[in-house]
């Protein structure tokens, strides 16, 4: 099934022929765009493909579980009652779908239960779960990345932890007070799969393995630490190459996988940047927030100068572009970046519901994407990711979910 809307063509599955994209979800151009952006070509067209769903399951249907997604939006501040229905008491185990990691700081550990659960509870919890469904375990993703098993890696804001979901062995990285992780914000993965998260509130980036093993910091130096608040992080998998942004610092750093640094970009500011090894690249940049890497480039979002940098991999400068659709200029954890196989970059905001495509040259190409629940509707999408299938990944951060569609260009 074909959907052509103003200028944007968008091919939908056949599950979807009952329940389309609204007319409304698709524009030609952003809302404060006063010309007519040139057509894409035919062949370009955008296929749902299905959702991970607050409870942690991936699903092709092309209908919404209202269920699901129901209350997210108002409920980002609670403790626990996101994550159950409010008629099932808490001594239920509704079994969530994912092992949980506890990486506590030590000394602090995890208390031991003081006997098991008997086999009566153990069969009421089963057949409640059987009625109710499992655990929501979603309650705001942020940002996410995929590893080479075909794993979803997922930043949740809400409860401070890190998803790792997938091929039967799902597990959480919880974090918080008394854990290695306090603020999780930017993921990325290396070659082994190992993965790299940014800590804003620790200014560090946390290495584990692929079974979530804590390995090693990057960016500790003795009680001190490198970084400040670092935002987003992004990996080179080819060349081993980390990118990541010191916010309010207004400094791209580029290092190894040990941490060692080889260069770092922005202005000037010895004071602001501290004394560390490394080429340093001169570039104005004013609080970037989000980075990926595609297309063998590396884009960056300069969001108080509401701009995109296109970069080299050896992070000279190749291009750059306002983003005007974006009314003010984003602010930290609100802008979602990708970069297509084909180089197009999608950009996504917090403050509206709709994902931008740029030409390289910064031309916007068109928007899809309305407030709401439904398919190819969002909730202050924060985060996006592209894989290396043109895979797009959408962290619908409101409803609690995640989004998946295909990018294709025949």
């Amino acid at each position: 099934m074909w959907i052509v809307i103003g200028a944007v063509p968008i091919s939908l599955s056949q599950s979807l022929a009952s329940q389309p994209i609204p007319n409304t979800a698709i524009r030609a151009c952003g809302p404060n765009c006063d010309r007519q952006p040139p057509p894409l070509p035919t062949a370009d067209r955008i296929e749902y493909l299905g959702v991970y769903s607050p409870d942690g399951k991936y699903r092709t249907t092309a209908r919404t579980d209202r269920n699901n997604v129901r209350g997210f939006a108002s409920s980002a501040n609670s403790s626990r009652d996101w994550s159950r229905p409010s008629e099932v008491p808490d001594f239920i185990n509704l079994h969530p779908r994912e092992r949980v990691e506890e990486n506590y700081e030590p000394p602090a550990h995890a208390a031991k239960p003081i006997k098991g659960q008997s086999l009566l509870a153990s069969l009421r919890d089963n057949i409640v779960t059987l009625v109710y469904g499992r655990e929501r375990i979603l309650l705001a993703p942020h940002h996410v990345t995929v590893d080479s098993r075909g794993r979803i890696l997922i930043v949740d804001s809400g409860i401070r932890a890190v998803h790792v979901l997938g091929n039967g062995n799902s597990f959480r990285i919880a974090g918080g007070p008394n854990r290695r992780l306090r603020l999780p914000n930017g993921i990325a993965v290396d070659a082994a799969d190992n993965i790299y998260i940014v800590d804003s509130e620790r200014g560090l980036v946390l290495v584990y393995d692929a079974d979530g093993k804590f390995l090693r910091y990057i960016g500790k130096r003795g009680d001190e630490t490198l970084f400040h608040y670092p935002t987003a992080i992004a990996i080179d998998r080819k060349s081993g190459r980390l990118f990541l942004l010191d916010s309010p610092r207004h400094v791209l750093f580029v290092l190894d996988l040990e941490g060692n640094i080889l260069k770092r970009v922005g202005r000037p500011r010895p004071h602001a940047i501290g004394t560390v090894s490394g080429d340093t690249i001169l570039m104005d940049l004013d609080n970037p927030t989000e980075i990926a890497i595609g297309n063998n480039e590396l884009v960056v979002v300069d969001s108080a100068n509401s701009r995109i940098h296109v970069l080299d991999l050896q992070c000279q400068p190749v291009a750059q572009f306002s983003i005007s659709a974006t009314p003010d200029p984003p602010n930290i954890d609100e802008v979602g970046l990708g970069v297509d196989l084909t180089g197009k970059i999608y950009v996504s905001t917090a403050r509206d519901s709709h994902i931008r495509i740029y030409g390289r040259d910064g031309s916007l190409l068109g928007s899809f994407g309305q407030t709401g629940t439904e398919i190819g509707e969002f909730n202050s999408p924060a985060g996006l990711w592209i894989d290396g299938t043109n895979r797009l990944y959408v962290a619908d951060t409101n409803n609690g979910r995640v989004q998946v569609f295909q990018l294709s260009h025949d």
